[in-house]
């Protein structure tokens, strides 16, 4: 489900269009990563940067308190493996950000498919 799909069923389906842009942005980081392409890399990073930004906005702390949170920080430390820079084993470090959201996003499937 796109995240333009996802807007027309309500904020499980939003937040399912997120995850599953997340996942393919993550994708592009890696494969320009590999190919040396410092722009794309930038511009998918800005990206994923606002699509993290964008899950952030759906947690809804009244209702899942601790799954909220729980979920903030992995956001956050998706965000943390996505900006460093410069350093050994990045593409190691997107490809484990990407795996974590891939998980995330498999939970969300399966949530979104009993409502």
């Amino acid at each position: 489900m796109k995240a333009s799909q996802a807007t027309k069923t309500g904020p499980h389906g939003r937040v399912a269009g997120l995850l599953e842009e997340l996942g393919e942005t993550l994708g592009l980081i890696i494969e320009s990563a590999r190919r040396g392409e410092d722009l794309h890399i930038f511009q998918y990073k800005a990206s994923a940067r606002d699509i993290l930004v964008g899950l952030d906005r759906e947690l809804n702390f009244e209702l899942a308190g601790d799954l909220s949170q729980t979920l903030r920080v992995m956001y956050n430390e998706a965000a943390k493996r996505i900006q460093l820079d410069g350093m050994e084993a990045y593409v190691e470090r997107i490809e484990s950000a990407r795996e974590m959201i891939l998980e995330i996003e498999k939970a969300w499937t399966e949530i979104v498919s009993f409502n």
